[in-house]
């Protein structure tokens, strides 16, 4: 059995923790892009292994494009979680709406103006 991370752990080795976690995040955020591709991605042979896909994808990612996690994300990698968390969680991308209030384009001419032939040809 794996062993979360303790608390004295993570005080101890702040930095070292929250970066194993980044990198984790990243990959689980890769592994689950690919999953979208499933029986989607074809070669000269036929479909793409979806494990080969994760691990192609995996190794082109730098570690300066790491996004930082999400808030509330859990690892699936248990020996990545705090002691005190619970089940692996990715939350949901949350797209914040406009901001503001809404604009109404509107036309200074209507719409008969607009296509009328009559009109056109007399200019």
């Amino acid at each position: 059995m794996t062993m979360p991370i303790s608390k004295e752990s993570y005080k101890d080795l702040k930095e070292y923790w929250d970066y194993q976690r980044k990198v984790q995040y990243n990959k689980e955020v890769v592994h689950n892009m690919a999953d979208q591709f499933e029986n989607r991605v074809y070669n000269d042979f036929g479909p793409i292994s979806l494990d080969e896909m994760k691990d192609l994808l995996w190794t082109r990612v730098k570690a300066e494009d790491y996004e930082e996690p999400r808030k509330g994300w859990i690892p699936e990698d248990e020996k990545l979680r705090f002691e005190w968390e619970g089940p692996a969680c990715m939350p949901k991308l949350q797209i914040k709406g406009p901001k503001g209030r809404p604009v109404v384009l509107r036309a200074k001419k209507g719409w008969d103006e607009v296509f009328d032939d009559d009109k056109l040809d007399s200019n």
